[in-house]
């Protein structure tokens, strides 16, 4: 019996050859046996799977699976490896010059709640030809129809979970509730994006949205994604028209925040032209070659992000966070003076400018000087580190700014460490930890139970570090936060090869690089390659 395209397309467990595919878990079992699929790897599956009446062309999945990342032909074929590996050479057959197809039986494992609602199907249909037929009244309502896709959650950790959905559900009531705008109803739009938890984690292709617009009769599609961590958020946003694309981000401390920031842009600019035709509106974050760039940089290519910084200050000069990214690129690509110059014309600003942005420049200088030693005076490079951290304290203080005043204990601790003060350090870092243990998300203890560690290292009292490395496991481990694994367990890796336990530290770098290589991040594989050529693990993010 041949099942439908769309019970593939639903399903999110198939069988085949006797192994249950978990495309939701990211497993492959057999028996007692269960392997845990990478990310990438899992997509290429995914595709490989609702795709499988046809030969999928290795250029669909590059462009879909690694959109907007320039990579090799040889990552796709490492993952056409992995998925061999495991399922066995039978199941994937290579087409030359063509592509990939999956040619072993497979079928899709149906839960009870897809075969329930496969029982609605005929209804849905009348619902969703009403649905069209109200758009397309409500089209011609409105200069403008609105629709939010799900936010797509890029926060290394497991307890932002909710974001995609609700996310996007509060995105459209909110606008909906302070903006005469038209926003198409979340419900609607889910149902036109057939969203399942098994078409989740790829992203929605140019077709595809062009395809919601014409189903929604929505003449601008918003998509959003989260990056950062708790108390420093950032949401990129895309704007897409019938004719065009515009896009920026926006920075707050919380979620919900940042969510407003954008839904105030939205109201001020579309709502407020009709309501309030004298007003003009003004976003230091719309400007398209910042948002352009940030997009470069956080893929880690950083020398074609400066033009793109570049040119947003030349357009716009206020705008700080240009001026940081600007500086982050330079100090990434191991230009540590040119960075800190770009840095030092911020923090001559007046205090009233910026205050965020001051108190983030001071930090990142003193951060600068203290990973990256410069010359024989470090001494002196300490002290004027110590003079920035100070700087940023005393703003984020001003401000009560809870985050950065424990950034900044981190960072004067580590100062006190490397000076040999280490008492005065166990204090600064104790201060920086009871910080972090008030702010919702464990994981930003992680960094002061590290340094913690090292000065207890240095101190020679390895069963203490050890301790404290075991806590800050934990909470990187509960969080699901690979970053912070990766920082433990280098910490580890180093503290091992102190004590000359140099297998014992080849051992957990090893692990952190899995960890590195399995969570498909750039700066996080970087960061243990560093690690295993000697070099400074540390960067700017």
């Amino acid at each position: 019996m041949g099942f439908s395209k769309g019970l593939f397309t639903r399903a999110t467990q198939f069988r085949s050859l006797g192994f249950i595919i978990d495309l939701k878990q990211g497993v492959i079992s057999k028996e007692h046996r269960h392997h845990r699929v990478r990310a990438k790897t899992l997509q290429v599956l995914q595709m490989l799977l609702l795709n499988h009446q046809q030969v999928v062309s290795k250029q669909r999945l590059l462009e879909t699976i690694w959109q907007g990342v320039v990579v090799q032909e040889q990552v796709l074929t490492q993952s056409i490896k992995e998925l061999r590996d495991v399922l066995g050479a039978d199941t994937i057959k290579t087409f030359p010059k063509a592509g990939y197809q999956w040619v072993a039986p497979v079928r899709p494992v149906i839960s009870a709640k897809v075969k329930a609602s496969l029982l609605m199907v005929v209804s849905c249909c009348a619902i969703a030809i009403t649905v069209a037929s109200n758009l397309m009244v409500e089209t011609q309502k409105s200069h403008l129809n609105i629709a939010f896709l799900p936010v797509e959650n890029d926060i290394p950790d497991e307890i932002h979970q909710w974001v995609a959905l609700r996310g996007m559900e509060y995105l459209s009531q909110q606008l909906q509730s302070h903006s005469d705008l038209q926003v198409i109803d979340h419900d609607r739009v889910l149902y036109a994006f057939e969203y399942t938890k098994a078409s989740a984690s790829l992203q929605p292709t140019e077709q595809v949205l062009v395809g919601l617009q014409r189903k929604l009769a929505a003449n601008l599609i918003v998509l959003t994604r989260i990056t950062g961590y708790p108390q420093d958020y950032q949401l990129h946003y895309t704007l897409m028209f019938e004719h065009g694309i515009e896009k920026g981000v926006e920075f707050a401390q919380t979620i919900e925040q940042s969510f407003d920031k954008l839904i105030a842009m939205l109201a001020q600019r579309y709502a407020g032209q009709y309501q309030f035709a004298k007003q003009k509106w003004h976003s230091d974050f719309s400007n398209e070659a910042f948002a352009r760039g940030v997009e470069l940089y956080l893929k880690q290519a950083y020398q074609q992000a400066i033009p793109l910084f570049s040119s947003a200050l030349q357009v716009e000069p206020s705008l700080l966070a240009a001026r940081r990214y600007l500086a982050a690129s330079y100090a990434n690509l191991h230009r540590q003076g040119e960075a800190i110059a770009i840095l030092q014309q911020t923090v001559e600003l007046p205090s009233n400018e910026n205050t965020r942005e001051l108190i983030r420049a001071h930090l990142m200088i003193g951060y600068l000087l203290i990973n990256w030693p410069q010359g024989e005076l470090r001494e002196k490079e300490l002290q004027e580190a110590q003079y920035h951290i100070e700087q940023a304290q005393e703003l984020a203080q001003d401000q009560q700014d809870r985050l950065f005043i424990a950034y900044t204990y981190e960072e004067l601790g580590k100062i006190k460490r490397l000076q040999g003060e280490f008492e005065q350090a166990i204090e600064l870092l104790t201060q920086a930890l009871e910080y972090h243990q008030s702010f919702y998300g464990q994981y930003g203890q992680t960094a002061a139970l590290i340094e913690l560690a090292r000065v207890k290292a240095q101190q020679r009292q390895f069963p203490d570090a050890n301790q404290y490395l075991e806590q800050a496991q934990e909470i990187a481990d509960d969080n699901g936060a690979p970053a912070n694994q990766i920082w433990v367990l280098l910490a580890k890796a180093d503290i091992a090869r102190l004590q000359n336990k140099l297998i014992e530290a080849e051992q957990y770098a090893l692990l952190a690089q899995s960890i590195a290589r399995y969570s498909d991040q750039p700066h996080l594989i970087s960061r243990v390659e560093a690690w295993f050529n000697d070099r400074s693990p540390y960067s700017l993010n």
